[in-house]
């Protein structure tokens, strides 16, 4: 018995490792549409989906497994979040750089692990999942980064690395669930059914 658990730990973490790891890509807290943007321009993910995150109608939507929380179980508000759908032979993951969650988690281990039940939630508070090509992500987001600026100053330091866009910025329209000119927007059981399609 100790001999196959050993064997089946062993193949367990070859399986984890050969699965993309955070730390390989640029990160940078609080600007998730750029982590993404950028990691969509990685070859191994070009034919992947991102997904925006947003409430139905209120600021903001809970969600639960976030590094930025004082704990996992704790729900943290986020405006937006964006993460990225990504498939391999096996099956299909939710690539997140933010959670506390495998970098790379199966979709519906992820769906379980971070949302709260809806009928726990207002409806307004209740999350969509705007999905589209990561071509196309990369191709139309324009971000200045003035959403994270204030009189004061930044909300969270800006990234290093240079800005999407010098000065316009569209990223209201991925935010905003009533502006359905990009991608196709989900509930979340229409995207698992879509996107895993044994939860059928």
């Amino acid at each position: 018995m100790l001999k196959l658990f050993g064997v089946f730990e062993k193949t367990l973490t070859i399986q984890i490792m050969n699965l993309p790891q955070r730390e390989h890509y640029a990160y940078h807290s609080r600007y998730c549409e750029e982590n993404i943007w950028l990691l969509c321009q990685q070859p191994e993910f070009a034919a992947s989906d991102v997904i925006v995150i947003a409430a139905t109608q209120a600021e903001c939507f809970p969600i639960l497994c976030q590094r930025a929380a004082d704990a996992p179980d704790q729900p943290l508000l986020w405006y937006y979040h964006v993460v990225l759908l990504w498939s391999n032979s096996e099956q299909t993951y939710l690539i997140d750089f933010d959670t506390t969650l495998p970098f790379c988690t199966p979709v519906t281990d992820y769906f379980q692990s971070s949302f709260l039940d809806e009928e726990t939630l207002y409806p307004e508070f209740i999350p969509l999942f705007r999905v589209m090509p990561a071509q196309d992500y990369v191709r139309i987001l324009r971000s200045d980064r003035s959403h994270m600026r204030t009189k004061n100053g930044w909300q969270a330091p800006p990234p290093h690395w240079p800005v999407i866009s010098a000065n316009e910025s569209n990223l209201h329209q991925f935010t905003d669930m009533n502006d359905r000119e990009y991608g196709q927007i989900f509930t979340a059981a229409e995207l698992l059914k879509t996107y895993h399609p044994a939860t059928k």
